[in-house]
């Protein structure tokens, strides 16, 4: 029991204080063990009942049946609506691998848990796993409140640092979507005036764009592939939307669809559209020249104010001083 007399030294922390500690957090997990088994087993009844009355599964079933895994259940939130966002944030950040969310999740538990058990073992335990002497060398030497400190810092960062990268990535993507997205409806638009049917200038934009505007020309070849496979047109298209998450996609969607449900110019929709972007676009662009003025006033009198203090009130307190 080395181990645990090192443990007790290096804390500080009286055996007492220990072992009421290990044992509240015995009871922590005996409880929490308890309520995943009550919800494991009311889903399970849930799911019989309805087999029972609808003898197959629903779509809807189906689903929560896939999300069941281990992996699911540990990196996955159980919420559906938590994990329709989660994978809705991974596919505009350009992640669409079926187990990106169990990744991206695992690589957050990875580094805000592993990472601070790593420095804890290596801290407690630096005399019992017989480090290299290259290695102890370098280690700092740390006291206890500095490594809690430490561990608490690594565990921020790891559970909060790759969401705002996740949402970072999503936001530049994004940008670069805005920004290619009416020089492809002109494209669109040129191929379908030109004799094209709609998904052959779809396929022939992503072929012509891809070192230009991969992203967009990345989803055209999924839409492309979903729709030789068989599944619904309109179905594709407003995944694709999803995908693609600018408003600007849904309303070029909404626009193919009533073009080819009612029969009208594909090619003279998709001009007005595009023109409608552009006026868009050069619309949000005034309004940030505009705000522009105001936000710098705030920084230039704040700038200012410290030199005009200077300029009218030094001679003053300069004068006072010398006659003191």
């Amino acid at each position: 029991m080395v181990w645990l007399e090192t443990i007790i030294l290096k804390s500080g922390v009286s055996p007492i204080v220990l072992v009421a500690g290990v044992f509240v957090f015995g009871l922590l997990l005996l409880g929490l063990a308890a309520v995943i088994v009550i919800r494991d087993r009311n889903r399970a009844h849930v799911l019989r009942r309805l087999r029972g009355s609808e003898g197959s599964a629903t779509p809807l079933l189906r689903e929560v049946e896939a999300a069941d895994g281990v992996l699911d259940r540990v990196f996955v939130p159980s919420s559906s609506q938590e994990r329709s966002k989660l994978r809705r944030d991974l596919a505009h950040a350009g992640f669409r691998a079926p187990n990106a969310a169990i990744l991206f999740n695992l690589i957050r538990f990875g580094v805000g848990v592993g990472l601070p058990l790593i420095l804890a073992v290596v801290y407690l335990f630096s005399t019992a796993l017989h480090l290299p002497v290259a290695v102890t060398a370098r280690l700092p030497p740390l006291g206890l409140q500095q490594v809690l400190l430490l561990c608490a810092l690594i565990l921020t960062v790891g559970f909060y640092g790759p969401s705002l990268w996740l949402a970072a990535r999503a936001g530049e993507r994004r940008t670069r979507i805005e920004l290619s997205f009416p020089n492809t409806l002109d494209l669109l638009q040129v191929g379908v005036e030109a004799g094209l049917a709609f998904d052959a200038a779809l396929a022939r934009v992503g072929d012509e764009l891809m070192e230009v505007a991969p992203d967009i020309c990345t989803e055209f070849h999924v839409v492309q592939k979903e729709i030789l496979a068989g599944r619904d047109r309109e179905a594709t298209y407003r995944d694709m939307a999803d995908r693609l998450g600018i408003d600007e996609a849904y309303g070029f969607v909404n626009v193919v669809m009533q073009s080819m449900r009612f029969g009208t110019s594909m090619s003279s929709a998709l001009l007005a559209y595009s023109a409608d972007m552009r006026q868009r676009r050069e619309l949000r662009a005034q309004e940030k020249a505009n705000r522009l003025p105001v936000l710098m006033s705030a920084v230039m009198a704040g700038l200012m104010m410290p030199a005009l203090l200077i300029v009218t009130i030094g001679p003053v307190v300069l004068r006072y001083a010398a006659q003191q």
